[in-house]
């Protein structure tokens, strides 16, 4: 019921393309009620002849990965290579594995041009926090010539402590909006955010800071940080890497030997 259900909402999307506007993007999609368009986009022929595609903005990207180039319908569920990425401002991730359902269409494959296109519809999900809705998503002439795409979930090392217990998040990733470098690590129900500027040199930087933050959220919902201390250690703005450490409370947590080395 629930694939049939996809698949309708995959049929719904083509006949609804006029609420979509495809003529200067290149990926696009309603998340839950707001429209998600895409500054830039681009595909990439994997070495296992898989395919992702990729979309960003400054603050956000979404990420397909589908089983290969070529024409056809893509069920993203439980035990299929094809899933689905959502990172938004914050540098929370939303991902379609392992629980997630969806379908990506692809209709047209240009090999002259090497471009693609089609539509895409899924849910994904922040781990045990919150559930996002991805409806009416549509590729128009995305390049697959975009080289190496990097799995926007896999970072690097993120680990810490949370009232003692190790924190050790499935899903790591990192990025750098313009103003500020975000790094988070998330568990099946937790989340760590860490937010440092774009130029942060090494040094000890206490919380609260402007342009500096920690933040963990877990069953309870988003607790609000009363201080800590975020060290950085190393960050190479050219290889495009930051390693640190960082320890915090909030009104119900501690947060210890916090570390990450990541790439963003």
């Amino acid at each position: 019921m629930k694939n049939f259900l996809f698949a309708l909402l995959s049929a719904l999307s083509i006949i609804s393309c006029d609420d979509i506007q495809t003529n200067d993007v290149a990926m696009q999609a309603n998340v839950d009620n707001n429209l998600y368009k895409s500054t830039d986009a681009r595909a990439s022929v994997n070495e296992d002849g898989s395919l992702t595609i990729q979309g960003f903005t400054d603050e956000e990207s979404l990420t397909i990965h589908i089983a290969s180039l070529a024409q056809g319908n893509y069920t993203i569920q439980e035990g299929s290579p094809n899933y689905a990425i959502f990172e938004d401002m914050g540098g929370n991730i939303y991902t379609t594995r392992p629980d997630g359902e969806g379908v990506v269409t692809i209709s047209e494959v240009d090999e002259t041009n090497k471009t693609l296109s089609g539509i895409f519809n899924f849910n994904a999900f922040l781990p045990g926090i919150d559930t996002i809705y991805v409806s009416k998503g549509a590729l128009h002439n995305v390049s697959y010539l975009g080289g190496d795409i990097v799995d926007p979930t896999n970072a690097g090392l993120f680990t810490a402590k949370v009232n003692d217990n190790p924190f050790v998040p499935v899903i790591i990733s990192s990025r750098n909006t313009g103003n500020t470098i975000i790094t988070s690590g998330s568990t099946a129900n937790a989340t760590i955010v860490i937010s440092v500027t774009a130029n942060v040199e090494p040094g000890d930087y206490t919380l609260p800071r402007g342009g500096f933050a920690a933040k963990y959220q877990g069953v309870n919902g988003p607790e609000p940080t009363a201080g800590g201390l975020v060290t950085i250690l190393e960050h190479d703005t050219t290889a495009k890497t930051i390693k640190g450490t960082f320890s915090f409370i909030t009104n119900l947590t501690e947060i210890t030997e916090g570390q990450f080395d990541v790439s963003y």
